[in-house]
């Protein structure tokens, strides 16, 4: 077994390791989103947050509208069915023309704020986004791409990874992670449960509604140590007990390799953008296409369950 001792420490912070250069701004990425929006029910906090959004809170992804209604989605879309992927979600057709299944997620007054906030203010190609917001009877509804996967497929699935899938994946999951926190936000909950995967191996964060307001100097421990549990479950099915870093099958993953490099990162670096630089993401030639077939064989061969959580009411 290898075993990855941990040399990083709570008390550090990037205030004194990584400094902000002009270019890491978000001002110096591309537009953000237009938003469209009528006088809704929630509060919308101060009025730099519900106007358009800055120029440059956009992440590597074409920016689209956002539009806001004061209404019932189910006036527009048909629901199929209701199951559990990073958290309860409607799988819906359109009323009047079904070509495509959408996912419909439903966030309760207390979350909602903070959920529409983060919609308003973060675009990223691996960040879901909503393209359609409804509010109704204090229920948030944000209509989105339905991706029928998430990591906890993968880990199910008795197929492991090869490296370049593992790159694949950790490369995706890196880049929306990191961006979320140069844009002001930390994901609480970022689990294999909380990511998402479509079947064209493209890979976004979900579960927006654990994030909180992070400032870029602070400790990014936690995200991190998230990202560490991430990886040791895509490699080997499973984390050991206790704080023990490792992986036991040295014939799948050599003490040498690239994947145990980046491992043993996660738990020594104090910022995921330096995990970037690792060779596993900057050699491999990781692309989502690499996910393709190991998405299809998880799908077949892993369940997902239907939602029994709490579900409002259509109307």
């Amino acid at each position: 077994m290898i075993v990855v001792e941990s040399t990083k420490t709570e008390e550090q912070t990037l205030g004194n390791t990584l400094p902000v250069h002009k270019s890491d701004k978000l001002g110096d990425k591309k537009d953000a989103p237009d938003v469209y929006e009528t006088p809704g029910e929630f509060s919308e906090g101060p009025s730099k947050e519900s106007c358009l959004p800055a120029k440059g809170d956009v992440g590597s992804s074409i920016a689209r509208s956002l539009i806001i209604r004061n209404e019932s989605p189910w006036k527009y879309f048909k629901e199929e069915f209701s199951c559990d992927l990073a958290g309860p979600v409607s799988l819906a057709v359109h009323c009047t023309s079904p070509s495509r299944l959408l996912a419909v997620r439903a966030f309760s007054k207390h979350n909602a704020d903070n959920v529409l906030r983060i919609f308003k203010r973060v675009q990223h190609t691996n960040i879901i986004s909503a393209g359609e917001i409804f509010k109704y009877n204090n229920v948030l509804y944000a209509v989105m791409d339905d991706h029928p996967l998430t990591l906890d497929h993968l880990v199910a699935c008795e197929a492991y990874p090869s490296e370049v899938q593992l790159a694949s994946i950790l490369a995706q999951v890196i880049d929306g992670l990191a961006y979320l926190l140069e844009a002001g936000f930390e994901h609480r909950a970022l689990s294999c449960t909380n990511v998402l995967m479509g079947l064209d191996g493209h890979i976004q964060i979900a579960a927006l509604e654990h994030c909180v307001k992070h400032r870029f100097s602070q400790s990014q421990t936690q995200c991190l140590s998230a990202l560490t549990t991430i990886t040791m479950l895509l490699m080997q099915k499973y984390v050991k007990d206790g704080d023990i870093v490792g992986i036991v099958d040295l014939k799948r993953w050599s003490d040498d390799s690239d994947s145990i490099e980046f491992l043993s990162a996660t738990t020594s670096v104090v910022a995921v953008e330096h995990l970037k630089k690792q060779p596993l993401i900057t050699k491999s030639g990781w692309s989502p296409g690499q996910l393709i077939g190991l998405a299809r064989l998880s799908l077949i061969t892993t369940h997902t369950f239907l939602s029994d959580a709490e579900h409002y009411e259509h109307s």
